[in-house]
């Protein structure tokens, strides 16, 4: 039985989809017209329709007496959000009349790129006075010619080329393939008597279509005869009807399509068409444009069905794969197919799930060979006649857990120098940038991402062109994964940018924020997607992290010899005869050693960008003596020749033109008569780095991180890195962190437990007592007067006061003396006995706790909180009992998720 919300959308449906848009008022109708449409009282009435608006079916105007429409008619007419409310139906047709006719394009989907050459083609014709140019849309069976036409008139409609109520004619003429006198009758009409059956006169469809659009289909089928009548038609816009002399007038724009070549077509035809507009097939399309196509398709399903879809990655992936020979069609066909065997198995549930066994088989016929899926991309997509396209993501707590925490970050640090704030947001950025893409290199990518991922090259490689910036290809790498995990699937992180950080961001980050203003509009329209100010914002940071440098396809050269002017007359001799500047000079007195030439070529890594490595010609001297005087300053590889000479120098410019490495260059070198040819990669080292963490969550490790910091000024530069308790106790240290950094330590309240790192407990530094621990951790970097100087610095820098006042904003003493009293209790009812360590972790979890609890911020997350709480209710329930004196203190309420937490601290190993 038909619910009375359904009575509702059915009589909106035809109250739209029938009027006229030049009266805007006929599309509304009032809770009166229901009450008397359906026979129901007006209470119930106004009630059904409120519900209505509020789950965004219908929208309303609030004049007396208050109007109704259908939401979903506007969206799709006008490519415009639609309100819940307006006040009245001149605000309402404001924005109507606001809207820019280009956005009828936009229902096309590849309208902005695949096919913005067709659309443009489409305006010339449309705009050409006197009634504008005839258009052949040519293209393969199923591509969407007729659609096509259609959204023509409309755009002509839009623009007040036609009228509202213009005619729009469609005639198929395979139909009268085999009778062209009975389609010279339909087309241009015909009198009574004219032929055998011809009882009354007839209208044709030139006549009828007059002032509007006369669109033939398979017009390839007309023979020569029916080109010849269409072109004189077209020539002088007057025609006669069968069996009449009488010459009559129409002023009809045509539109003709085609599946076949022009050769199948009268030249003096063709030459009448001047647009020929080629609509390409789903094979020509890009990969992107062809998934926008699934998800319309699977979205207007959704809505003929009126049930949500969800279709999992594997099946996209496999549609995305397949060659649809029937082009937009069959592609319709097999969605409606997946979605009938769906059904078939959903146990008339209100979700159908789209799986690969629902695919029709020969889907998986068409393959040569075994289709290539992704095999990490975990978000089902979600199609629904209620709501837009999304997804169920996976990623998108991750990528909010990263900007929090570099909020979370500026916010401790921002009264410290911006210096300081960008070195502490650098670090989380690098190590989410290093995770991200060490994981993407080692999973194979699904098929839009490696298309995302080819157009982001091509852009860059654009980029780069123009630029005297060099782009890393990590960068791009990131990028890529940035579009397709999050910016496609409409994850907006605008919520998460704290305002003063955005300040902050955007007046410390300007070079970066220039460096993508030309570059996002790009992206946007080769990918069509649409970037927020925080994706802006990101991007930028993701940007500060890269060293550039200046662009050189050829390596560095330089030539270093003794005596005035040696090394400059040579290299200007060979520049000359090069045709290009291919050697940098350096002469040098006479009495110069080894060291000093060490030192110039220092000056000259320093000075210049040597991404490509260097290559030294010298004239004299031990080239090993050289290195061990450079090995400390380079790290790029360096080839020393030595025994310069002019024609040294030819043959070495001549290879450096031809893009030949350093290594082919040696080989090549070697081969010749040459008495020293040596080339020195350099030791990459990786980077020192302590990590600092605590259960009590990412705050307090930012604190420890803050002073050691502190402790470790002007003697040893090493990373401190904060990472949450629970990321290292699930996940550990990912293979691309620990590619990067050589880890010292692991410093916190609770040992994580990672195998073959070393573990401090912060207790034993506030204590004092962790006087060995350092000797182990810096032993073979420090020596052991700098051991006992950082000791003294953590000692006198670590007390619990220092800790507890760097980590709250409560009163230090007060917060003490209470939580000290806690612990008393603990020991006793709970017949414990605890360490130095577990109660400095009591101490400092509270205090933040109290914190978070006045600022809103508590934990609201535990997992399996119920079945914890159950298995551990007897201490779970003391535990309260005993915290609940700061409740009335600091005026908090402690939820189960933090008591829980607390139980941890006492307990866990």
């Amino acid at each position: 039985m038909i619910t009375l919300a359904e009575s509702i959308f059915q009589f909106a449906e035809s109250r739209c989809y029938s009027a006229s848009l030049k009266e805007t008022t006929s599309l509304f109708f009032s809770t009166e017209e229901i009450t008397q449409k359906l026979n129901i009282g007006r209470t119930q009435a106004s009630r059904e329709l409120n519900q209505l608006v509020n789950n965004h079916v219908l929208f309303k105007i609030n004049t007396r007496p208050v109007l109704f429409s259908l939401r979903e008619f506007f969206v799709q007419k006008f490519q415009i959000e639609i309100v819940e409310e307006y006040e009245s139906i001149e605000n309402f047709q404001n924005q109507l009349n606001s809207i820019s006719s280009e956005k009828v394009f936009e229902k096309i989907i590849g309208y902005n790129s695949g096919l913005a050459e067709a659309v443009e083609q489409l305006k010339t014709a449309i705009f050409y006075p006197n009634n504008g140019l005839p258009v052949l849309l040519m293209g393969e069976t199923g591509v969407g010619k007729s659609y096509f036409a259609q959204i023509m008139d409309e755009y002509m409609i839009r623009e007040g080329v036609l009228l509202e109520n213009s005619p729009f004619l469609t005639l198929n003429c395979a139909q009268y393939a085999n009778n062209p006198e009975l389609l010279s009758g339909v087309l241009f009409g015909y009198t009574k008597g004219a032929f055998t059956g011809a009882d009354e006169d007839h209208k044709g469809l030139l006549e009828a279509a007059d002032e509007g659009v006369l669109f033939l289909d398979e017009v390839h089928r007309l023979n020569d005869e029916g080109q010849e009548k269409l072109f004189n038609f077209m020539d002088k816009e007057n025609f006669s009807r069968i069996g009449e002399t009488k010459e009559r007038q129409s002023k009809v724009r045509l539109v003709f399509a085609t599946t076949e070549s022009t050769e199948s077509f009268l030249q003096t035809f063709l030459r009448r068409i001047p647009i020929q507009i080629y609509i390409p097939s789903v094979a020509e399309r890009s990969l992107f444009e062809k998934r926008q196509l699934i998800e319309y398709l699977f979205k207007k399903e959704s809505q003929d069905i009126k049930k949500t879809i969800e279709v999992t990655p594997r099946v996209m992936d496999i549609l995305l794969q397949t060659t649809f020979s029937g082009n937009i069609g069959e592609m319709e066909n097999v969605i409606k197919y997946a979605c009938g065997s769906a059904i078939a198995h959903s146990n008339k549930s209100r979700q159908v799930e789209i799986k690969i066994k629902d695919l029709p088989q020969k889907i998986y016929a068409s393959f040569d060979s075994p289709v290539e899926l992704a095999n990490a991309e975990e978000e089902n997509l979600v199609f629904s006649d209620q709501m837009n396209f999304s997804t169920t993501s996976s990623t998108t707590g991750e990528l909010q857990k990263f900007v929090q925490h570099l909020v979370w970050l500026y916010q401790d640090y921002q009264k410290e120098t911006a210096y300081t704030v960008k070195h502490q947001l650098h670090q989380q950025i690098v190590k989410f940038m290093d995770d991200v893409i060490f994981r993407e290199k080692q999973r194979n990518q699904a098929a839009l991402e490696k298309f995302i991922s080819t157009v982001m090259q091509e852009i860059f490689r654009e980029i780069d062109s123009h630029t005297k910036l060099q782009y890393d290809g990590n960068l791009v790498l990131l990028l890529s994964y940035y579009i397709y995990h999050y910016s496609l699937k409409g994850i907006n992180l605008t919520d998460f940018f704290d305002g003063e950080f955005t300040t902050f961001v955007k007046k410390n980050y300007q070079t970066e924020l220039n460096q993508i203003t030309p570059l996002l509009p790009e992206i946007e329209k080769r990918l069509d997607v649409s970037f927020t100010q925080a994706d802006q914002l990101l991007f930028a940071l993701f940007f500060s992290t890269l060293n550039y440098e200046v662009k050189s396809n050829e390596i560095n050269a330089i030539m270093i010899a003794h005596g005035y002017a040696t090394a400059s007359s040579i290299a200007n001799v060979c520049n000359r005869m090069l045709g290009n500047a291919v050697f940098t000079s350096i002469d040098m007195p006479v009495e110069s050693t080894i060291f000093d030439i060490s030192e110039k070529v220092v000056h000259y890594l320093e000075e210049y960008s040597v991404k490509q490595g260097i290559l030294v010609l010298v004239d004299m001297g031990s080239l090993n003596m050289i290195y061990e005087q450079l090995k400390q300053n380079i790290n790029q590889p360096i080839l020393f020749i030595d025994q310069l000479s002019t024609p040294l120098a030819l043959e070495v410019g001549n290879l450096i033109q031809q893009d030949r490495s350093l290594n082919e260059i040696a080989e090549s070198m070697e081969e010749v008569v040459v008495p020293n040819v040596q080339l020195y990669q350099p030791k990459k080292s990786k980077k020192k780095a302590i990590i600092t963490t605590c259960f009590s969550g990412l705050g307090v490790a930012i604190q420890i991180q803050k002073l050691l910091y502190d402790c470790l000024e002007d003697i040893l530069e090493v990373d401190i890195l904060p990472i949450e308790f629970a990321e290292l106790q699930t996940s550990g240290l990912s293979e691309a962190f620990l590619s990067q950094y050589d880890v010292l330590s692991v410093i916190g309240t609770n040992d994580v437990h990672i195998p073959e790192m070393k573990f401090v407990y912060l207790e034993n530094i506030i204590s004092g007592n962790g006087n060995t621990q350092l000797k182990e951790i810096f032993e073979n970097l420090l020596s052991e007067a700098e051991i006992r100087e950082v000791n003294d610095r953590l000692v006198k820098n670590f007390s619990l006061i220092r800790v507890l006042e760097s980590l709250t904003i409560l009163d230090t003493k007060r917060i003490m003396e209470v939580i000290e009293n806690c612990i008393q209790d603990l020991e006793r009812r709970l017949a414990l006995r605890l360490s130095n360590a577990r109660k400095v972790a009591i101490y400092v979890h509270v205090a933040c706790m109290v914190e978070r609890l006045i600022r809103h911020a508590e934990i609201t997350d535990f997992p399996d909180l119920e079945k914890f709480a159950f298995e551990h209710e007897k201490e779970i329930r003391v535990i309260q009992d005993i915290f609940s004196v700061l409740e009335p203190i600091y005026s908090v309420t402690i939820p189960l998720e933090e008591i829980c937490y607390i139980y941890n601290i006492l307990y866990l190993d």
